[in-house]
């Protein structure tokens, strides 16, 4: 309202109005808004000129006008852009019609809020802190729920073993993936989706160990094979981090069922059963481990082990 009032504009309050109006929750939806109140406040010009010079400047002549203009911003989804406009098309009517005094007028008080309202968001607090908290709690989550694993794969009986930690990842994932939207979204000259991509990854990783679990869930008695299972997966637990490339892992992986094929085969059809239940779980965890491998092969060469880079990619 200041800056209007120095280059001797009216309705000055408008361009406070539409400061305020401008600002989104993000800076790319602010920037898209106010482009297309830029293109909305060129169709209001073009109707105000021939509404109010052939009907003149009466309420019901700016209800006609209104009605016309809402129905062209609801056809072009330019919904946001009806309440700048909307005020500045009243500043036109209030002048008896559209001059080129006018039209600088208000041109300039567009500019002006819209310009500020820019300026303005571009001093929102970045997400990034907040990503890296759900991101940290979800791996977290995704241990626990592997140690669980540990325990429960040398168990027959699953009383308190419902599942429901998988109801806690889901929660972060979507609340992470709310982040990120908002980050990528804040950042203009950034085109890395590394928070995406990791996101995308770990929910894959997610629809693995609910299979696991579901398995788990099955065995009706413990083979000698289950402790070294067992032991593996606590070591997935250990390694399970955001830098773990999981080649290691499935090294240990393939050496487990090279000790598994010399073992003796199994003698009844109960031990053939939780033998292949076994069999089942050991082939999750390699999807798994290459969900991981193929997401860290994918990330840029340069600076992949540097602690940096996991702090600065976004």
């Amino acid at each position: 309202m200041w800056l209007s009032s120095l280059l001797h504009l009216e309705y000055t309050a408008s361009a406070g109005v539409i400061a305020f109006l401008t600002i989104q929750d993000t800076r790319r939806e602010t920037s898209s808004s106010a482009l297309r109140r830029g293109q909305a406040f060129c169709i209001m010009t073009l109707l105000c000129i021939p509404i109010f010079k052939l009907l003149g400047t009466t309420p019901w002549t700016f209800g006609i006008f209104f009605a016309i203009f809402l129905l062209i911003c609801f056809t072009l989804h330019m919904e946001d852009s009806i309440a700048v406009n909307t005020v500045l098309a009243t500043h036109y009517m209030a002048a008896g019609g559209v001059s080129f005094s006018m039209l600088k007028n208000e041109v300039g008080l567009l500019l002006i809020g819209v310009g500020l309202g820019i300026l303005l968001n571009c001093f929102m607090p970045d997400n990034l802190q907040k990503i890296r908290a759900k991101q940290a709690e979800l791996d977290h989550e995704i241990q626990q729920i592997l140690q669980r694993m540990a325990i429960h794969v040398l168990k027959t009986e699953h009383p308190n073993y419902d599942g429901s930690c998988f109801a806690k990842t889901n929660q972060l994932l979507t609340e992470m993936e709310r982040e990120t939207h908002i980050f990528i979204h804040n950042h203009y000259l950034e085109n890395n989706l590394y928070f995406m991509r990791y996101l995308m990854m770990r929910r894959e990783q997610c629809d693995i160990l609910h299979m696991i679990y579901r398995q788990i869930c099955k065995l009706t008695l413990i083979p000698e094979q289950a402790k070294p299972l067992s032991n593996y997966l606590q070591t997935i637990s250990d390694q399970y981090h955001e830098k773990n490339d999981a080649v290691a892992l499935l090294s240990e992986l393939e050496n487990l069922q090279e000790q598994y094929r010399h073992q003796k085969l199994p003698e009844t059809r109960s031990q053939f059963e939780n033998r292949a239940i076994l069999y089942a779980i050991l082939s999750d965890l390699r999807t798994l481990l290459q969900i991981k491998q193929t997401f860290y092969e994918t990330l840029p060469k340069k600076g992949r082990g540097s602690s940096s880079f996991y702090k600065n990619n976004s």
